[in-house]
């Protein structure tokens, strides 16, 4: 259950029994600290790893300053908080910890506006461009990457698909959603080297629209979903010659007998790109594939 909801649960119990509720109740909800600080907010979000209900998850935060503090770290949302891309803030906020010890729920904590001090329209100096530890993505598997081609001089093109893979194929590719619901995706090989971050703007196609082509590198699991991913950046233009068909792939048992979605492919066409390229090699057909894991959604 999300921190919200719980605290939501927790209010309703506390009309009927104001003793379960009582702070000195080791038994009930309780609050454990509250404290009040001002924060520099960076004018960008950028992606990190928050902590909730016991686990760590993948999300759009804030870039914070902490009061005597010169390094930007990563910070979840806070009510009542509007923030507007471009601007930095210095605001003053209120945190409070809970404790629940008679539903055994793990700490948190609730982060709230009190008073927005200044709003400058600027960009924040030295942003990192992510808070994600190494631990979190070392082992997401890196993108599978296959092609075909059917071309009179194969090598040609075969040996230009080796070099200009459209996707890294030593990052690590993750899924994340911002706070208004839209799907983002992330590459990363190091702290230095990241591919994205990027707005994945869906679409969803029927099965009988999937290009005849496809069926030259055949899937490797069983397909549930199609559809068409398109890749923007920040200010919504579409990222060139970035686009993929996308197939959702479900595992064929699990121990509940039910299916479990644990592959994405991606798929593209690239035959009249690579027919302009190389005019002379005669091509007919090239399909590129990536499977990638789809654990961080």
């Amino acid at each position: 259950m999300k921190a919200t909801s719980l605290v939501i649960v927790m209010l309703s119990l506390c009309t009927f029994s104001f003793i379960s509720c009582d702070d000195n109740n080791e038994e009930g909800r309780k609050i454990t600290v509250y404290k009040e600080s001002v924060l520099t907010v960076a004018s960008e979000k950028v992606p990190g790893v928050l902590w909730s209900d016991g686990f760590d998850y993948l999300s759009e935060v804030y870039a914070v300053k902490k009061e005597q503090s010169e390094e930007w770290s990563a910070f979840g949302p806070i009510d009542g908080f509007e923030f507007e891309r471009g601007y930095e803030y210095q605001i003053r906020i209120g945190e409070t910890s809970y404790q629940d010890y008679s539903m055994g729920t793990p700490a948190w904590t609730e982060r709230e506006l009190l008073e927005v001090i200044s709003k400058d329209k600027k960009d924040s100096d030295n942003l990192p461009l992510h808070f994600i530890p190494e631990a979190f993505y070392d082992n997401i598997p890196l993108p599978q990457y296959r092609y075909t081609v059917d071309a009179d001089n194969k090598e040609l093109v075969e040996q230009d698909l080796e070099e200009n893979s459209l996707i890294p194929l030593d990052y690590h590719v993750m899924f994340y959603r911002s706070e208004d619901n839209c799907l983002r995706w992330i590459a990363l090989k190091d702290d230095n080297n990241i591919f994205g971050p990027y707005i994945i703007q869906t679409k969803s196609k029927a099965p009988e629209e999937m290009p005849e082509s496809y069926k030259l590198l055949p899937l490797e699991a069983n397909i549930v979903g199609y559809g068409e991913w398109t890749f923007l950046d920040e200010s919504g233009t579409t990222i060139d010659n970035f686009s993929f068909d996308v197939f959702m792939g479900y595992a064929n048992k699990t121990k509940s007998d039910m299916p479990v979605a644990n592959t994405i492919y991606l798929y593209k066409d690239l035959t009249e790109y690579y027919q302009t390229k190389y005019s002379e090699a005669d091509v007919k057909t090239v399909v590129v594939s990536y499977k990638v894991s789809s654990d961080s959604f």
